[in-house]
């Protein structure tokens, strides 16, 4: 079965006009009848034009109308599905990178540079050793972020500074908060602009068909409006990579034409997808990885010009990262920050976040880390990603069909070339992504934004569709609408998912510490310049804009160093403590948040609750115990008066 697909094809009668042309005049008529026919010509000439305009215009298969129908149904499709979703309650932030990106946003729309006010006690420990005088009170300024990349949070920026975005919460606002739902919306527009040009790149590849059918898979899957909901930065980078495979597809078309052409569009072309990959790996990280497999398919597959296409994409990537490292480098002498330490995070010392809650990880890793400990973590998550995430990777079944397309061996260079680009961004991504998975992938295994290979699915779904084309072409079906029906409900079959989604009832929402006007009302008790410490800082810093210190390790050493350095003035613990294990977490660890809260039950009803003694917070307001519990040094709220 060595061949691509076809175009396919729809009927001779659509390929023929129906008006017939006019015939030229017979050159051995009479000069009269000659004069007569040239006469008549303009008039039929310009009748035979307006048929087959209209003909043109509302052709179903061919012409501009159908074209017109089609993106008009698609698009009033996905703008319906958005609505569904926006205005579906119980729909809201879960995700403690998407708020320190956002509440990031809000610190760059107003000019107050790349800070945070989610305040890491790892971060700080990096801050302190780069500084050249010691030690100094990194706290009594704006804390510079040493975790997050910068290319969503200035993304966000921007939408905020175009937007009318109002960061007040008050109790309607239960249903939806209005930044989020702006978000929200921005990130779905992404999605339609990744949709059309998936679209752009299928059509390219193979031919419509395989394109249409291939864009409502991809705009079908619940996968990517959760990730959309979500606020991550995953549909963002999904258009990047698109833009990045498109840029390839069109420098390796100039590279297949018999006459050479112009080396200068394929330079640009070049340049662009190294810009694209560092501005990827400025979104993410970890998506600096793609840089590898451009440079491999500039290097294999090009004969002209191989080695300018190579250097200036590399050349590309590396203006647009260097500065935002050497910026790392001059702060924290790393060129990632504490983003740099994901490979030690879930291993056997460091579970959960206990790695952000350190002071000093790189030390205490070399101390208690083993390199089987490392490796132990990469043979656990590769094992979950081969048995849960790349069956269902894309959120449907297209990824059978590509598995079995690779026995496919097609004619066109093209299609060869992209799909070994495909292989190899899919072998990378499957060997960076368990070794970087922290804390985000166990919270959310499928939602967040370590998933690496919901990147590439869409170009998976592309090469499943093809091979499912070939397939149909087979069949040898003897009407071409029988062809149209069984695309039609193989495209149904694989949107099944969201579909029995919009048609079951609606999920009941998890119970969730992250109640917008209830952190905002706790974090406005607090001062611009005083600090909070809590287990949703991440939240605090998004809803009640005001900085707030991450749980240090326990409530004695690395909260008295913590102390040292600023003084904390307020500890807000909710659900992700209360709702902990009894007996293996909060019993067990004697110095762990979970016993403390357990033992400060009486702090609600009296001034000088049961907390450790010599800790400095003591005060507590009624209304939060048990399920919560706010402490103070001060009184920082209405007294009930005595009946």
């Amino acid at each position: 079965m060595q061949r691509d697909l076809p175009p396919a094809s729809h009927g001779a009668a659509a390929t023929q006009s129906p008006v017939p042309l006019p015939t030229a005049p017979d050159q051995t008529a009479p000069a009269a009848e000659e004069q007569i026919l040239t006469l008549r010509l303009p008039r039929k000439t310009m009748l035979d034009w307006i048929q087959s305009f209209i003909w043109r215009l509302w052709n179903f298969e061919e012409g501009a109308g159908g074209r017109i129908f089609k993106l008009s149904s698609a698009l009033i499709g996905f703008i319906l599905l958005a609505l569904w979703f926006n205005l579906h309650p119980g729909h809201g932030f879960s995700s403690r990178e998407t708020m320190e990106s956002a509440q990031m946003g809000r610190h760059l729309a107003a000019w107050a540079g790349y800070t945070t006010d989610s305040i890491r006690p790892s971060a700080i420990g990096l801050l302190q050793r780069a500084a050249p005088d010691g030690a100094p009170e990194v706290l009594d300024q704006p804390v510079p972020d040493l975790s997050i990349a910068p290319g969503y949070p200035f993304v966000l920026a921007g939408l905020m500074k175009v937007f009318p975005f109002n960061f007040a919460v008050n109790r309607s606002h239960l249903w939806s908060y209005q930044p989020e739902l702006l978000i929200v919306i921005f990130n779905e527009l992404l999605f339609f602009a990744a949709v059309l040009v998936l679209f752009q790149v299928a059509r390219g590849l193979f031919d419509t068909g395989v394109a249409w059918v291939s864009a409502i898979l991809f705009a079908g899957s619940e996968t990517y409006w959760r990730f959309s909901l979500s606020g991550l930065s995953t549909m963002w980078l999904l258009l990047i990579f698109l833009l990045l495979v498109w840029c390839l597809v069109a420098m390796e078309g100039r590279e297949n034409r018999e006459s050479p052409p112009a080396p200068g569009p394929s330079l640009a072309l070049a340049a662009a997808a190294g810009a694209l990959a560092g501005i990827g790996g400025l979104s993410r990280y970890s998506f600096a990885w793609m840089m590898i497999p451009v440079l491999l398919f500039t290097c294999f597959f090009f004969k002209r010009h191989r080695g300018k296409l190579s250097l200036l994409a590399a050349f590309s990537f590396l203006v647009v990262m260097a500065p935002w490292i050497a910026r790392n480098l001059a702060l924290s002498h790393t060129p990632f920050g504490t983003a740099g330490y994901a490979l030690l995070e879930n291993t056997r010392p460091f579970e959960e976040d206990r790695v952000e809650r350190s002071f000093d990880p790189a030390a205490a890793g070399l101390k208690l880390i083993r390199p089987g400990d490392v490796l132990n973590k990469f043979v656990v998550n590769e094992q979950k990603i081969l048995r849960n995430d790349l069956p269902r990777l894309g959120g449907n079944w297209a990824w059978s069909f590509f598995l079995c397309g690779l026995l496919l061996p097609f004619r066109r260079p093209s299609l060869r070339r992209l799909r070994a680009f495909l292989l190899w961004s899919l072998a990378l991504m499957a060997v960076a992504q368990p070794l970087g998975q922290t804390y985000l992938s166990v919270e959310s295994p499928e939602i967040n934004s370590e998933n690496l290979l919901a990147l590439l699915a869409p170009l998976v779904l592309v090469f499943g569709t093809g091979f499912f084309f070939t397939l149909l072409d087979q069949m040898m079906l003897p009407d071409p609408r029988l062809r149209n029906g069984v695309a039609a409900l193989f495209a149904l079959v694989m949107c099944a998912p969201l579909l029995l989604v919009l048609a079951g009832p609606p999920e009941r929402a998890a119970i969730s510490p992250y109640s917008p006007f209830q952190i905002q009302r706790t974090a406005l008790m607090m001062k611009p310049d005083e600090l909070m410490m809590s287990d949703i800082p991440w939240a605090v810093a998004w809803y009640g804009d005001r900085p707030c210190a991450w749980l240090t390790l326990d409530d004695a050493g690395t909260f008295a160093q913590l102390y040292q350095i600023k003084p904390v003035q307020a500890l807000y613990l909710t659900e992700r403590t209360s709702d902990r294990p009894f007996l293996s977490e909060m019993l067990d660890n004697q110095r762990g948040w979970g016993r403390f809260m357990l033992g400060s039950l009486p702090a609600s009803e009296a001034p000088q609750g049961a907390v450790p003694a010599g800790f400095p917070l003591t005060k507590a307001p009624l209304g939060y115990m048990p399920v919560q519990m706010f402490i103070s040094d001060t009184v920082r709220w209405k007294p009930v008066p005595a009946k």
